[in-house]
C-alpha cells in the first residue's frame, strides 16, 4: 500500500504511523464522513491471518470504554491478484507507552501507578468477556492527548471457550513480558495478562524489563525459573509489592482480577497499602524468600521422622525384607516422595533435592540398626556374633561423596531425556530436572528428545547447578519423558 490509496472508495491513505508482525497502521482521511482515522492494513501472505485480522475487529467492537480504541469498519479490498484486509479504527492523538520509556527512560512510582491501574482496569472488563489479550506490552499500551491508557491490538486474543485461531503449541506473544504458563503451554487466563502487565510496570520503574537479557533462551528460562532483581531502593515499598505480586511464577499467587490489582495500584501510590498478602495457596504465611528454606526444613524434618520409625520398626518388630531398609518394599521412598510433594520439592532422586542428600546421610545408620537387630535375633547377642557382625559393617562400601566445584556442562541436545540425565549424573551432576518443551520444530523432533538445555552447553558450572531438560513430548506416544 502507498499513501494516496483509496480503500474500499472511501479511506485515503495518509501516512504510516506504525507497523508490527501482521500489519501496518495508516493515518487516513474518511472522505464519507470528513474525519481522520487510523487504518490498519494486514500484511498479504499471511496464512490464516485475515480469520485471525477479522477476530481483532470483531472483539475492539465489543469492547467499550474509555481504555479501548473505537472500531468504525472492517473490510476487504483487492489489491492486483491479492485481497488486502483492513480495519478502520479511531485515530488516538498520544504516544505508546514504548515510545514514552524510549523518550523518559523511567517514570515516577506515581505515574507508573496510574497508568498499570488504568490498563488493569481495561484488562479486566475484556476478562469478564472472556478475552485474554495475550500480548500486553508498552506498545500495545498508548498515552492519549488527555495523558489516558487505551489498550490496543487484539490482533492475538483469545476467547476462552472458544475455538482456537491458532495451534496450541504455538507461543504467542513478546518474550520479555509473557508468562510462565504461556511458555509451558498451560491454560492461559486473564491471569497471564496480569503478569505481563506486571513486567510492563516492572520496567516503568526500572528503564528495563525485568529478565533484559538479549539471548531470547535466557529470558525464556529466567520467566520460568527465575526471580525478578529487587526494584531500586527508590520504589515505595507499596509500589514494589504490587509489582512483585504480580510478577509470581503460580497463576494462583498473583491478583484476582485486572480490577484488584487496579485498586492495589491506586492505593500504593498514595501509601495506603502493605505488603498484600498472594491469593490462597499453600503456603502463604511464608515469605517468599524463606520458602525454600522453610520447604526444605519440613522435608528434612519428614524424613528424620520416617527413618526414626524405621528404626524403632526394625528393633521392636523384625528386619527389612529386600535389597536394604531404603529397598523396594520398605515403604519408605513412597512415604518420602508424599513428603516432598507437600513441601513442594522435586520428587526424582539424584536431583540434588533435600531427599537425595538425606537418605545417602542416614542410610548407613539405619543398616547398623538392622545388622544389630539381626545379630541380637539370631545369635543370642553373643560377643562373637557382635564382633563378626562389626566386622561386616566395616567391609561395607560407603556411598561415593558427591563432586564439587565447577566444570564446563557437557552438551546433551538429541539425547532423550532419560539417557541425558543418565549422562550427566553419571558426570557428577546431581540436579537434574526434566520440563515439557515450548518449541515449533520442523521436523517433529523424536519422543522426549532433549531440545534445549539450560545452562547451555559449554557454560561453566557448579555440579549442584541445577540442569533443566527441555523435551519434545508427542503426546500420541502416551509415555512420560519425566521421572
Amino acid at each position: 500500500m502507498d499513501s494516496g490509496t483509496l480503500l474500499s472508495g472511501r479511506y485515503r491513505l495518509d501516512r504510516p504511523i506504525d507497523s508490527g508482525a501482521m500489519g501496518a497502521v495508516w493515518r487516513a482521511r474518511d472522505e464519507r464522513l470528513d474525519r481522520d482515522v487510523a487504518v490498519k492494513v494486514l500484511l498479504p501472505g499471511l496464512d490464516g491471518a485475515g480469520e485471525r485480522f477479522e477476530r481483532e475487529a470483531k472483539t475492539l467492537a465489543s469492547l467499550k470504554g474509555p481504555n479501548y480504541v473505537e472500531v468504525y469498519d472492517f473490510g476487504e479490498e483487492l489489491d492486483g491478484d491479492r485481497t488486502v484486509h483492513y480495519l478502520v479504527m479511531e485515530l488516538v492523538e498520544g504516544v505508546s507507552l514504548a515510545r514514552l520509556l524510549a523518550r523518559e527512560e523511567r517514570l515516577d512510582a506515581d505515574r507508573a501507578m496510574r497508568i498499570v491501574a488504568e490498563a488493569a482496569d481495561a484488562l479486566g472488563a475484556a476478562h469478564r468477556r472472556g478475552i485474554v489479550h495475550r500480548d500486553v506490552k508498552p506498545a500495545n499500551l498508548l498515552i492519549d492527548a488527555d495523558d489516558r491508557v487505551r489498550v490496543v491490538d487484539f490482533g492475538i486474543s483469545l476467547l476462552v471457550d472458544r475455538s482456537r485461531l491458532t495451534d496450541s503449541k504455538e507461543v504467542l506473544g513478546t518474550v520479555p513480558y509473557v508468562s510462565p504458563e504461556r511458555l509451558r503451554n498451560q491454560d492461559v487466563t486473564g491471569s497471564s495478562d496480569l503478569y505481563s502487565l506486571g513486567a510492563v510496570a516492572y520496567e516503568c520503574l526500572t528503564g528495563a524489563p525485568p529478565f533484559p537479557a538479549q539471548d531470547p533462551m535466557a529470558v525464556i528460562h529466567s520467566h520460568l525459573y527465575e526471580e525478578p532483581p529487587p526494584l531500586p531502593e527508590t520504589v515505595p515499598p507499596p509500589v514494589a509489592s504490587v509489582v512483585s505480586r504480580s510478577l509470581r511464577k503460580d497463576p494462583a499467587e498473583r491478583w484476582e482480577s485486572g480490577e484488584v490489582l487496579a485498586e492495589a495500584c491506586r492505593l500504593a501510590a498514595t501509601g495506603e497499602i502493605a505488603v498484600p498478602p498472594p491469593a490462597p495457596a499453600a503456603p502463604a504465611a511464608v515469605p517468599d524468600g524463606e520458602r525454600p528454606r522453610s520447604r526444605k526444613r519440613l522435608a528434612l524434618l519428614t524424613i528424620a521422622t520416617v527413618l526414626a520409625a524405621a528404626v524403632l520398626g526394625v528393633v521392636v518388630w523384625s528386619p527389612w525384607t529386600g535389597d536394604g531398609p531404603l529397598g523396594p518394599g520398605a515403604g519408605e521412598e513412597s512415604s518420602l516422595a508424599d513428603a516432598d510433594e507437600a513441601a513442594g520439592e522435586p520428587t526424582a532422586t539424584g536431583t540434588g533435592s533435600p531427599s537425595a542428600s538425606a537418605f545417602e546421610t542416614e542410610s548407613p545408620a539405619a543398616e547398623e540398626s538392622e545388622s544389630a537387630a539381626e545379630g541380637g535375633s539370631e545369635g543370642g547377642g553373643s560377643e562373637g556374633d557382635a564382633e563378626e557382625t562389626h566386622g561386616g559393617e566395616e567391609e561395607q562400601e560407603q556411598p561415593d561423596e558427591p563432586k564439587s566445584g565447577t566444570t564446563e556442562l557437557p552438551r546433551v541436545t538429541g539425547m532423550t531425556t532419560f539417557e541425558a540425565r543418565d549422562y550427566l549424573e553419571g558426570e557428577g551432576f546431581s540436579n537434574v530436572v526434566p520440563d515439557v518443551g515450548y518449541y515449533m520444530i520442523s521436523p517433529e523432533p523424536a519422543h522426549c528428545a532433549v531440545v534445549q538445555q539450560f545452562p547451555s552447553a559449554g557454560s561453566t558450572v557448579d555440579y549442584a547447578d541445577q540442569v533443566t531438560l527441555s523435551y519434545h513430548s508427542r503426546n500420541a506416544e502416551g509415555t512420560t519423558c519425566e521421572w
